[in-house]
C-alpha cells in the first residue's frame, strides 16, 4: 500500500449489488471481528499506517516505490523451491480454512518434496556453497 492511500468501502450502503458485502465478509478471519465490522459497517477510510498495523497489508512505501518493493517480493519468493512453495502456500490456506486437514496434506507434501529433484538440488547446493538451481520437479 502506498502513503497516503485511504481506502473504505461501506459493504452495508452497497444495496444495488452484492459485491462490496461479498469482499467483506472473510475480513474476520483476517483482523479482529470489532475492527472487521467497524470497518464494514462504515466504510470509513483508514490509513496506510493503520492497515499496515492490522496486518491488511505487508509494507507501506512511497508511490514511487510499488514496484520495485513488489519485485524485490517476488523475488526473494522465486527464490525458494517452487515445490516448497506451493506446499506451503496450500498448507497455510488450509490452516484458516480447513485446520483439521493440514496433517494429510502435511504428509503428503513432505513425500513429495523430499523425494524431488530439487529436494536434492538443495542438499548439494548447500554442501557445495551455491545457489541452488530449482526445476519444480
Amino acid at each position: 500500500m502506498t502513503q497516503g492511500a485511504a481506502p473504505g468501502q461501506p459493504a452495508a450502503a452497497a444495496t444495488s449489488t452484492p459485491e462490496p458485502a461479498e469482499r467483506s465478509t472473510t475480513l474476520g478471519t483476517r483482523i479482529p471481528m470489532a475492527i472487521a465490522l467497524e470497518l464494514a459497517l462504515t466504510g470509513d477510510p483508514i490509513t496506510a499506517e493503520r492497515a499496515l498495523a492490522l496486518g491488511l497489508v505487508n509494507e507501506v512505501v512511497e508511490p514511487a516505490d510499488v514496484l520495485p518493493a513488489a519485485i524485490a517480493l517476488a523475488e526473494r519468493i522465486a527464490a525458494n523451491a517452487p515445490l516448497g512453495l506451493a506446499a506451503t502456500k496450500e498448507l497455510v490456506r488450509l490452516s484458516v480454512s480447513d485446520p483439521s486437514a493440514v496433517p494429510g496434506r502435511l504428509r503428503h507434501w513432505q513425500g513429495v518434496v523430499f523425494a524431488s529433484e530439487d529436494a536434492k538440488e538443495g542438499a548439494t547446493a548447500f554442501v557445495e556453497k551455491r545457489a541452488p538451481s530449482w526445476t519444480g520437479r
